[in-house]
């Protein structure tokens, strides 16, 4: 099994639990699966301006420690700028303030420089949540 089915395999129940009951029925272990996946598949369908409009942008500031978990530094710290955008460096959780900050922040944003350096030179995301996943059913978690 390659690591894309693999990872999937692991976490798409999660990415259900997420969806069905939000981010607060999550484990911690779960929180890092989901909160990667999703920022992954969003900024590389939509950037960022997606990210944050649609309800996985809840997850912007856990997501930073949980890339930083799997070993991708450099993306931690490309979210950690992006949420920097937003006042006081926080996206609001709640998905309609969050949109009508980033209408108001939209024109000022760094977000196209951000993920052209996103898209430019990729961790590869799917191939560290799996080492990380692999590491946590080795240990028994």
């Amino acid at each position: 099994m390659d690591d894309f089915e693999y990872v999937l395999t692991i976490i798409d129940p999660w990415i259900n639990k997420y969806y069905e009951h939000g981010a607060a029925a999550l484990l911690p272990d779960e929180l890092v699966g989901v909160g990667v996946w999703l920022l992954e598949a969003e900024v590389n369908n939509g950037g960022f301006g997606q990210y944050y409009f649609n309800s996985a942008g809840e997850l912007a500031i856990q997501t930073v420690p949980a890339l930083r978990a799997i070993g991708a530094e450099r993306t931690a710290r490309l979210l950690e700028e992006a949420n920097s955008e937003f006042p006081k460096a926080m996206p609001p959780v709640d998905r309609t303030m969050r949109q009508e900050k980033l209408d108001e922040i939209s024109e000022c944003t760094r977000f196209y420089v951000l993920e052209k350096e996103f898209y430019e030179a990729p961790e590869d995301l799917t191939a560290l949540l799996a080492v990380y996943l692999r590491r946590l059913r080795t240990n028994g978690s």
